[in-house]
């Protein structure tokens, strides 16, 4: 039998949730950043410690895993040692002085007792913070320190600690990893990964000295991985070449737009920014041409704004750039509001003045104006702008220009100010060279690959493009002047050897990421001065009516990317390969699979593969250049859960039989861990433990419904034996687990303060759903269930399997278990028994309706959220319980707007109906507090519970813990103010009424 190591026995996943969240949180700073953009890249500090749990041995004796884990903690950095070597900013005075001795408080504080003292002596004052740190907590720790990735290991105290205890003699972590592997495996440790994407997980395991296998069928997702391991990764040789390259590109292409003049203005300024907008054609308006865009505030710190101006004669606009002035505060008024095309002021009074504005609405629905034209025009191959006839033009209303940088009289270096201008003559005769240069060289261009020729498949998001803006290939979403700096730019860093090539291609994605069509203005950028956002700051293939574009200067920090290196000891290996036709034995694999739809990996990467094929054929010949779609697993029924099984059938196949593997996977849908569970069940995987470590952060990728903060780290060893099992007799298991798992969630995030990177209940249940995959995983047959049968039935037809069964019972079980905070306290404080019998007695609707209660307090009104506690609790009409069901501004419905219930006492409802929502306590106090709204008394609301509840038996034990509960728990939304008397007011009439 093989030993266990830490990973199947116990893991941190408190400070581990907290590190991984703080590194999540670093945006910029973060080690891989500078590569570019990828989507679900694991943190850094996760991938080292699973790698390190991976090897790390667990003790037989289970009194001895306290000692084991303080040992981890040590090799992780996470213990008072490691944090002390971790922490790079001073603890403040007012901390230390109440620790201080009467010396050091003469010799090292100010007589204010809240700074330190100027040329206080470093000793003393090192040994008092050095106390002082000790005494804290890890989470306060943490605020002190750099991230755990960004120091070398232990300090050198902790590796005497951490050799006597597992008999090793390391002084590194890569050589306490292999020492640890050479006991386990009898070799050196091979990690592979056969979804690299951003290459997080084997640039980290080569990082700690692993001979590393990273594999992805996607190019773009390759070709970050190589940037991973053999940039970040590589040598400082090859890093200080990419960086000289860099360089010399930059200068080129600066050379090159000075010589043309193309991004200079009159003054000699260097323009930052070019903001466009769409104008189209309104009839209705008398055939004004109308510039369409949501606000013309461009930079709020400066109050920049842009007036429109009739031109009569022309039927058209002009733009003028202001500084503050009457207009400012209407300059958020755009043309564009919500979904209508709005009549600029100015045209309004020409209109009234002239007498045509009578019948005429002042907002006409965009998409009307677009239909009444005719629709969309398709474009065509060689379009790179709108066509005369087309109904969506595009004009230039503002430039952002940066002055030169001055020195004043005492030799100080300033920077030239910010100025924002509407475009002059001057400007216009450079735009329209920017169209003949790009005219001049388009068909060339597009035949060396510079720019794009490629057309835009059809896909969830791609579809849209041509269905809003008529964009049909891929070099559409770049105005004239992006496709000439980007497509200059690439032609420039082809002149390059092939692996500086492969390395400045990361900077042309950056590039395209930064200065396209689907770029957004953001006012609030820079602290209000304005400025542009990516392309992808989430998923989605948005289009803008007023889409920014950079000037070189604005896209240097891309162009010029400063790589850190960190030093890769191992052997590694990068392939552009299918999962499931990988042939690398690993002892270790840590996989991120693709989650059913959760990302559409070859949309997203076709937008930057356009542009890369020219470099990869050069760079990588034996690499094909396609986003491989009619391979990508993915999907959400039976042919994602095949390939998925495939993929991982084929990992088990190339690992040995004491090798072990980790996926972690991170995904909203409950429906979605049923099925992973029976892929791993097929694939002849067990699942040994599953921790779940929050690492998400708010406001990365799509937000658009309920996401999860989680990461569930499955712990897999192949399945040995034949063990036969029963739903009947697995059941329990499954239930112990459940409550154990969430049990130990809680108290991870109790103990590590994790208040910003906490569970939410999609977490809770989402654990659940793991929880049951590990019980039943072990089990080679259930109930006699034919797996591959199973695996390609579709869901319509596949019926409640007995994996089906047990996955919703765990999901019962975790409902039950999850009372919400105020109605637990609320229970005890009224002495009403046990808080999980007490939560178990509510019928489904009521639990959606105070869970739902209880996540609005949070401040949660996506209707993701609702629709998760929906299916969780299995109330299949749940939409009659919210009020307004908006995407991002959902609730529950308030008492006035529930329907009146029906009017029948308690003792008439049969007692096998009494548990129904139409019956239940909480539906008839909201119905007690809408009566008390409307205007009824005290009496009137009380004795209606007397009438429809079991009032007299339940009074104490059930009703007054409700009301406790929606008193504490409303009492700071907004929509129930008008309620909060009338609660208190119940509660009062309900504590005193007598018989």
């Amino acid at each position: 039998m093989t030993a266990k190591t830490l990973l199947e026995v116990q893991f941190p996943i408190g400070p581990l949730s907290l590190e991984s969240y703080k590194e999540r949180d670093a945006k910029g700073a973060k080690v891989l950043a500078s590569l570019g953009k990828w989507w679900g890249a694991k943190p850094l500090v996760l991938v080292r410690a699973i790698v390190i749990g991976a090897v790390f041995p667990a003790s037989d004796d289970p009194d001895r895993w306290p000692d084991d884990l303080d040992i981890f903690l040590k090799v992780m950095c996470m213990d008072n040692a490691g944090m002390w070597k971790r922490k790079t900013e001073p603890l403040p005075a007012t901390l230390c002085f109440p620790e201080a001795d009467y010396r050091e408080r003469n010799e090292l504080f100010n007589d204010d007792s809240e700074s330190w003292k100027r040329g206080a002596p470093s000793d003393m004052r090192s040994a008092l913070e050095k106390r002082v740190f000790f005494t804290l907590g890890h989470t306060d720790q943490r605020e002190y320190c750099c991230r755990v990735e960004e120091i070398d290991g232990p300090p050198e105290e902790s590796w005497v600690e951490i050799n006597a205890y597992l008999e090793t003699s390391a002084n590194t972590l890569a050589e306490l990893v292999q020492q640890l592997s050479q006991k386990r495996f009898g070799k050196h440790l091979k990690v592979g990964d056969a979804f690299s994407g951003m290459g997080s997980i084997p640039f980290e395991a080569a990082e700690l000295g692993c001979d590393v296998y990273a594999s992805d069928l996607n190019p773009v997702a390759c070709l970050l991985t190589w940037g991973a391991l053999n940039l970040i990764g590589g040598s400082e040789e090859f890093r200080t070449r990419v960086h000289q390259a860099q360089r010399e590109v930059y200068a080129e292409v600066d050379r090159w737009l000075l010589k043309e003049g193309l991004e200079t203005s009159e003054e000699g300024w260097r323009a930052e920014a070019y903001l466009y907008c769409v104008e189209m054609v309104v009839p209705e308006w008398d055939g004004w041409r109308i510039p369409i865009c949501p606000s013309w505030e461009i930079a709020p710190k400066t109050k920049t704004w842009v007036e429109l101006i009739p031109v009569i004669s022309e039927k058209r606009f002009d733009f003028l750039v202001h500084k503050g002035g009457a207009g400012y505060s209407h300059a958020k008024e755009g043309t564009k509001q919500g979904s209508e095309v709005v009549c600029p002021p100015p045209l309004w009074e020409i209109l009234k003045k002239k007498k045509s504005h009578s019948g005429t609405s002042r907002a006409i629905p965009y998409n009307q104006l677009i239909d009444n034209a005719g629709g969309l025009r398709d474009w065509e191959k060689r379009d790179f702008q709108p066509r005369t006839q087309d109904i969506l033009q595009e004009r230039l209303f503002c430039i952002r220009w940066r002055e030169p940088d001055w020195i004043d009289d005492r030799v100080r270096e300033h920077k030239g100010d910010l100025v924002y201008r509407e475009p002059r003559k001057h400007d216009l005769a450079i735009e329209e060279k920017v169209e003949k240069l790009l005219k001049k060289v388009f068909d060339e261009w597009q035949s060396a690959g510079w720019i794009p020729s490629w057309r835009i498949e059809e896909g969830q998001e791609t579809t849209r493009l041509r269905r809003e803006k008529g964009w049909t290939h891929w070099h559409h979403l770049f105005t004239a002047r992006q496709l000439l700096m980007n497509g200059y730019y690439s032609e420039r860093i082809a002149d390059h050897d092939s692996e500086v090539r492969a390395a400045l291609c990361l900077n042309l994605g950056r590039v395209l990421d930064s200065n396209s069509r689907l770029c957004h203005w953001k006012v609030s950028q820079g602290g209000g001065i304005g400025g542009t956002r990516a392309v992808f700051y989430n998923q989605a293939f948005n289009s803008f009516p007023n889409p920014p574009g950079r000037g070189l200067i604005g896209l240097e920090p891309q162009m010029v990317a400063p790589h850190r290196g960190f030093p890769t000891i191992g052997k590694k290996a990068t392939a552009l390969k299918d999962a499931r036709e990988i042939t690398a034995e690993c002892s270790v694999w840590i996989t991120d699979p693709p989650y059913a739809d959760a990302v559409n990996y070859e949309e997203l990467s076709e937008f930057f593969l356009a542009w890369y094929v020219p470099h990869l054929k050069a760079s990588f010949p034996q690499w094909y250049t396609d986003s491989m779609r009619a391979k990508a697993v993915k999907g959400a029924d039976a042919p994602f859960r095949v390939a998925m099984a495939d993929c991982y059938k084929r990992l088990a196949e190339y690992m040995p039989n004491d090798g072990l593997q980790v996926l972690m996977f991170t995904h909203k849908s409950t429906d979605v861990w049923e099925d992973l569970a029976l892929i791993m069940w097929a694939a002849g995987l067990q699942v040994k433990q599953v921790w779940s470590v929050a690492t998400e952060t708010p406001g990365l990728g799509v937000r658009t419904g309920n996401y999860v903060q989680s990461t569930y780290n499955m712990v897999l060893r192949k399945r040995v034996g034949a063990k036969a099992g029963f739903v009947d007799f697995i059941t329990p298991q499954v239930n112990n687990r459940v409550k154990e798992v969430i049990t130990r969630m809680r108290e991870s995030q109790i103990a590590s303060d994790l208040a910003r990177a906490g569970y939410s209940d999609t977490d809770y249940l989402l654990a659940a759903q793991a929880v049951a995959a590990e019980v039943v995983t072990g089990y080679a047959t259930i109930d006699g269930v034919d797996l591959d049968a199973e695996l390609r039935t579709p869901n319509a037809s596949r019926g409640q399997s007995a994996l089906r069964t047990l996955m919703e019972n765990a999901k019962r079980t975790a409902t039950d278990f999850l009372v919400p905070p105020a109605m637990y306290r609320a229970i005890r404080k009224a002495n009403a028994g046990d808080p999980y019998s007490f939560w178990r007695q509510f019928c489904p609707e009521e639990k959606f309706l105070l869970k739902g209660l209880e996540g609005e307090a949070q401040g949660i009104f996506k209707i993701g959220t609702f629709q998760d506690l929906g299916r969780a609790y299995g109330v299949s009409s749940y939409e009659e319980l919210l009020g307004p069901t908006v995407a991002n501004d959902s609730r529950t419905k308030l008492p006035k707007e529930m329907p009146r219930p029906d009017a029948i006492r308690f003792d008439d409802v049969p007692a096998h109906n009494r548990g129904q929502w139409a019956y239940s306590p909480t539906r008839h106090i909201y119905h007690a507090l809408k009566l008390l709204q409307a205007g009824a008394d005290s009496d009137r609301a009380v004795k209606h519970l007397i009438d429809t509840t079991d009032f007299w038996n339940t009074r104490a034990t059930r009703l007054e813990p409700i009301i406790a509960y929606l008193i504490e728990t409303t009492a700071r939304l907004k929509h129930w103010v008008p309620y909060r008397d009338h609660l208190a007011t119940l509660a009062i009439g309900i504590e005193n009424a007598r018989a």
